[in-house]
């Protein structure tokens, strides 16, 4: 039962497509192709899983990045590798999810929680400095940003086939 219960945690994780850049050592370049205006990124932190959870220890990191978005700032729409919540610490931001064109407006203490596998775009339509935490879950090889354009969607599919099987390898499910 414990084994099924580890088994289906990193289901959940790897039905949000997380990646990981195998094949041929390549790791996937991504932020010439998605339009961005306005935004200084600065990681805060960066470790590897490591717990109770022993099938994921070593395989996953935690990343946590500040983001800058100056007044009319535009992040134009993409995927992230994995799955994390994101805090809006200053200001407002508009957050448009790009399966359904719905638009939800989060302000200073708000959330929002992005899959990685749906796509969104954020703006900042005030006129003041807002600034986002983004904490997310991630392959533990992988370097550099974790944005990916739209063109990308089924290399994301794959990769998180291969984590998949490296995450599942060994545990008798």
């Amino acid at each position: 039962m414990r084994r099924l219960r580890i088994s289906f945690v990193a289901m959940m994780l790897l039905s949000t497509a997380l990646g990981i850049a195998h094949l041929d050592g390549q790791v996937l370049t991504t932020q010439s192709t998605i339009e961005m205006s306005g935004l200084k990124p600065a990681m805060k932190f960066e470790a590897p899983v490591e717990g109770f959870l022993k099938p994921l220890n070593g395989k996953l990191k935690m990343r946590a990045t500040e983001v800058d978005f100056e007044p009319g700032a535009v992040l134009g729409d993409h995927y992230h590798v994995g799955p994390g919540i994101r805090f809006v610490l200053a200001g407002e931001l508009s957050v448009v999810h790009g399966d359904t064109g719905e638009e939800q407006r989060v302000r200073q203490g708000g959330h929002f929680y992005e899959t990685g596998d749906v796509s969104l775009r954020v703006y900042n339509r005030s006129g003041e400095l807002a600034r986002l935490l983004v904490v997310e879950l991630l392959p533990a090889t992988w370097q550099g940003t974790a944005m990916v354009p739209l063109a990308r969607r089924a290399d994301l599919a794959q990769e998180g086939i291969h984590l998949q099987k490296l995450l599942c390898q060994g545990d008798g499910n």
